[in-house]
């Protein structure tokens, strides 16, 4: 099939005569690139068939071992080509994303002398393994799933290279958020909690680290999501301080990763786990909120930060505790009730709290439920992950709706 592809761009040859052999090397790189990319798409579509038509298992194992070559790490090229070439090999691994032979080429790996080239090899091999998913059912495909995922966590706690210890924390975050999304009674299944129980601590202790902060952030976050309820009680505060302390970082990425771990967080505790006693509760949010939006601050906490997670807090928030949503956020961000010489346009906060009782109102008028977990990541390359654009109700806020949220007076009869 390849080579019918290859017919298809031969036409270009002739256009190549009258340039340089560097800068024709590149082109015909190129080409080859947009073969690899057409073919790569085609693999991934014929072996999602499979199990509706199956095929011999050398032919499956020959695409397995081409797929593989097509991401190994590739010392020393630095083209105009590199990033295409990312695009191709996160493409063929999405083909091969197949554990046995994943576990035999890092093993293969490990036994062979660190050097510069050893390491980029594995981390190249790592990143391939990202589009590896858990099998939520049945049971035993999720125990197997949890059972590679195990294997990888022993890794983890051995390698002692920085880079091959960040590369496999990304990739247990890209494989553990869909989890968290979706996980419900999974949490109390042996392998799921001994897998989070192996690694948080150690995780938790690194995260403190500067030099390991960025990358173990999320790692942490990810752990505490998919962990049981009094696991994640027992444990979260001290994680969440250190988010919050972090909100003020100089760092713009470190302040934004702190962010993105409060708001996954604060979803487990208000979905999934429901919050704690109402005193408990209060306590929490009144200090997630003071930090975030502070009191007569003309501005939030982290700045320059996307403005939909900040909406997305105060639903998540709003989903479970609807008055202190309203009363204590939406109306502080909005200035409703202050006296006329202590009131002050503040846009940044203003939008916030519009645009979050636009959302809280429009999901009670469409009864939406409860709103997803956070799940944002890279679109694939082949466009498995589609961004859904939310459309509003138009209608007017009823009078038994404005009620339910506080806001009955918005009613003119």
């Amino acid at each position: 099939m390849v080579s019918n592809i290859r017919k298809l761009f031969n036409a270009e040859d002739v256009l190549y005569s009258g340039i340089d052999e560097q800068q024709k090397d590149y082109l015909m790189e190129r080409r080859d690139l947009a073969i690899d990319f057409i073919f790569s798409l085609v693999l991934i579509e014929v072996l999602k068939q499979i199990p509706l038509h199956p095929v011999i298992d050398s032919l499956v194992h020959e695409v397995i071992t081409l797929a593989f070559k097509h991401f190994k790490y590739k010392e020393g090229y630095l083209g105009p080509n590199t990033g295409n070439m990312h695009i191709v090999a996160d493409l063929y691994a999405e083909v091969s994303f197949v554990k046995k032979k994943f576990m035999a080429e890092l093993k293969e790996l490990r036994h062979k002398e660190q050097n510069p080239y050893v390491v980029q090899s594995v981390i190249s091999l790592i990143m391939g393994m990202k589009f590896f998913r858990i099998k939520m059912y049945p049971v035993e495909d999720f125990e197997a799933s949890l059972q590679f995922m195990q294997e990888c966590a022993h890794y983890f706690l051995e390698v002692k290279d920085k880079d091959i210890k960040h590369a496999l924390a990304g990739l247990f975050v890209e494989i553990l958020v869909p989890v968290a999304a979706a996980v419900k009674n999974e949490v109390n299944v042996p392998c799921l909690r001994n897998f989070v129980e192996s690694l948080y601590d150690t995780t938790l202790e690194l995260s403190s680290r500067k030099k390991h902060s960025l990358a173990l952030y999320p790692l942490v976050t990810c752990l505490l999501c998919v962990s049981q309820k009094q696991f994640f009680l027992n444990r979260w505060h001290i994680f969440l301080n250190n988010c919050l302390s972090n909100l003020k970082n100089k760092d713009p990425k470190m302040a934004r990763v702190a962010l993105e771990s409060l708001y996954r967080l604060l979803w487990v505790y208000m979905i999934r786990i429901k919050c704690e006693s109402n005193t408990a509760t209060q306590s929490r949010l009144t200090t997630i909120i003071g930090t975030l939006f502070p009191k007569g601050s003309r501005g939030v906490v982290p700045r320059d930060m996307p403005l939909n997670i900040f909406v997305k807090i105060i639903q998540f928030i709003a989903q479970e505790r609807l008055d202190f949503a309203m009363k204590e956020i939406i109306f502080d961000l909005l200035c409703v009730g202050k006296a006329a010489k202590a009131f002050s346009l503040n846009p940044e906060r203003m939008n916030i709290g519009l645009r979050a009782f636009l959302v809280i109102a429009d999901s009670l008028q469409q009864k939406d439920g409860e709103p997803p977990m956070p799940v944002t990541g890279a679109i694939h390359p082949s466009g498995n992950t589609l961004r859904v654009k939310k459309t509003y109700l138009s209608k007017t806020l009823t009078e038994e709706e404005a009620k339910m949220i506080g806001e009955q007076h918005l009613i003119v009869n």
